[in-house]
């Protein structure tokens, strides 16, 4: 029989918190779950840590070590190795709340079965609280992936990860989820686990994506459900500059102008040709 949850865990040296990470696994009084080791060819002691780990038996793993191209590439390995019905992500920083999450998580899906369910998240440094407990919060400032499970059909119609958002692809590939209606989204207010702050989705902004954001909502009609759509836009327009400007993306820093600049967003004529001749004069200036 499948196992119900599918623990995907990217790796890369990851030996003063991987023990702590599975140990809150291992700890969870819901056993009926399997664990996706996928490690990017660590050259610390994390290799010893999961062989050491896979000699204490009684647990279902699946582990591979290979040369991969980032974290989301790492992701997308574990989704296809994957065998459970519920999917979730984890870095080897983060840590289960509590030993009964993954037994609230199964009771949650039992009493009212959903796509994608979500709970609470914080931070092991800052100690920061994330509760993305409406719609607008989701949209339009992101969400954790420490704190979703994920119907593994979803990806059946998402796709995986897109490679070419550094840090940002989760996100990405949650909002496909939230901006389609035909899938059911869940919010439970429920403290799922603390993750760590220094992974690279903590000092490297996603530039790419939220060069793209406002237009990815728009595309998909959801803009409705934003509260602050200007601070959204001008969020998008300032990233997509600063591609230009970094000479990154340029192409699709491009669309993504001219899909502002020309379509109907509230923009003032004035603001709209500033920031056309702003981008024609990054796109020419070369990089210092």
């Amino acid at each position: 029989m499948n196992p119900f949850f599918s623990i995907i865990i990217p790796l890369y040296n990851c030996e003063s918190t991987l023990q702590q990470a599975l140990n809150s696994i291992t700890s969870q009084g819901f056993k009926n779950y399997e664990l996706i080791l996928v490690d990017g060819g660590s050259n610390d002691n994390t290799q010893f840590i999961i062989s050491n780990f896979k000699k204490a038996g009684n647990h279902h793993i699946q582990f591979i070590s290979e040369p991969d191209r980032g974290i989301y590439d790492a992701m997308n390995k574990g989704i296809d190795m994957a065998t459970g019905q519920c999917l979730y992500f984890m870095g080897g920083d983060d840590i289960l709340n509590s030993p009964a999450i993954l037994d609230q998580i199964y009771n949650a899906i039992q009493n009212e079965p959903v796509d994608l369910i979500y709970g609470n998240v914080t931070g092991t440094v800052s100690n920061t609280k994330y509760a993305d407990d409406n719609i607008n919060k989701v949209l339009s400032r992101g969400i954790h992936h420490q704190g979703i499970f994920y119907k593994r059909e979803v990806f059946n119609d998402t796709g995986k990860y897109n490679l070419k958002f550094r840090v940002a692809a989760d996100y990405h590939l949650t909002l496909k989820v939230f901006c389609n209606p035909a899938f059911k989204t869940k919010y439970i207010d429920l403290d799922i686990a603390r993750f760590g702050e220094a992974g690279l989705s903590s000092s490297v902004y996603d530039y790419r994506f939220y060069s793209y954001h406002y237009k990815f909502l728009s595309i998909n009609k959801a803009l409705n459900k934003i509260e602050d759509r200007t601070t959204l836009l001008q969020q998008s327009i300032y990233c997509s500059l600063w591609l230009v400007k970094e000479k990154q993306s340029m192409t699709f820093a491009w669309a993504n102008i001219l899909y502002y600049i020309t379509g109907t967003n509230g923009l003032g004529i004035s603001f709209r040709l500033k920031t056309f001749l702003r981008m024609v004069y990054w796109s020419l200036k070369p990089k210092p």
